[in-house]
């Protein structure tokens, strides 16, 4: 049997890929809307931070808000929402493994909302701040012209963030 190389770019022409993408911005920004908030990341896959929590959504001070996090998992009425995201989630890192994806194995990945767009980074560098995040993220669905994720794009001076 031969082996696939690791692929270097996305399978966005994967309509499997592009649903569970298209699928975590959509329910993304509906969690992000209740509390008005700019940026949410979750795990890829939804259980792959081993963490009480798969999600991390940042308030509008641009800092990580636990209140914000136990808000959606911890309400019975945003629950389905979770576990949907959580689906997609899982969908997205399936595709991105069954691509041989180079960066699939990342210890801490996630993908990265504005409730518009999504882009795949690693937690790690999420948390030591957003503007070093912005150029480390590798882009799937463009983010909204007018939102945080476009300002860190043009303050890090990195076009593909945007």
């Amino acid at each position: 049997m031969m082996e696939i190389p690791a692929c270097r770019t996305l399978p966005i022409t994967d309509s499997l890929f592009a649903e569970a993408a298209s699928d975590i911005a959509l329910i993304g920004g509906g969690l992000l809307m209740l509390h008005d908030a700019p940026l949410m990341a979750v795990s890829l896959p939804s259980d792959g931070w081993q963490t009480g929590w798969p999600l991390m959504i940042w308030n509008a001070g641009l800092s990580p808000c636990e209140d914000h996090v136990r808000a959606v998992c911890e309400n019975s009425l945003t629950g389905p929402a979770l576990e949907a995201l959580c689906l997609a989630a899982d969908a997205l890192h399936d595709r991105l493994t069954a691509w041989a994806w180079m960066d699939v194995d990342v210890r801490g990945l996630c993908a990265i909302t504005d409730g518009t767009g999504l882009a795949i980074g690693r937690i790690a560098d999420l948390i030591k701040g957003l503007l070093h995040a912005a150029p480390r993220v590798t882009p799937v669905l463009p983010m909204a012209t007018d939102g945080l994720w476009a300002l860190l794009g043009e303050v890090a001076g990195d076009a593909v963030c945007h």
